[in-house]
């Protein structure tokens, strides 16, 4: 997979991330874009992005309410770096991380400006 489909893979994963989040959070779009640190222009268009199956592009599905986002659990490893992001999440590194794979994580969420 190219880097740019990967990364738009990660976009859209993160933003159905963030759009059923909102679902459950019974908060205002406001007041949940500002308490997540995303802006509302970004919310409404990936959220009409994502809902519009003609803005998906050729031969791409929409995404299905059923999908999940593989995760893997953490392990228990001495923590070197402790990132606070404006959203509130914390981004715990271990010391035997990967650089390549922390290149990525850093990368990806810079794109969707998580930090």
């Amino acid at each position: 997979m190219s880097k740019a489909k990967k990364a738009d893979t990660d976009q859209r994963q993160f933003w159905q991330m963030v759009l059923e989040t909102f679902k459950s959070s019974g908060l205002s779009v406001r007041k949940f874009c500002q308490q997540e640190g995303l802006t509302e222009a970004s919310f409404y268009s990936w959220r009409k992005r994502l809902s519009d199956p003609q803005k998906l592009g050729p031969g791409k599905e929409p995404p299905r309410p059923d999908s999940f986002i593989q995760v893997s659990m953490p392990t228990a490893k001495p923590i070197v770096l402790e990132l606070i992001l404006a959203s509130g999440y914390t981004l715990r590194i271990p010391s035997d991380i990967n650089r390549e794979f922390l290149t990525h994580v850093l990368t990806t969420m810079k794109q969707v400006k998580l930090c």
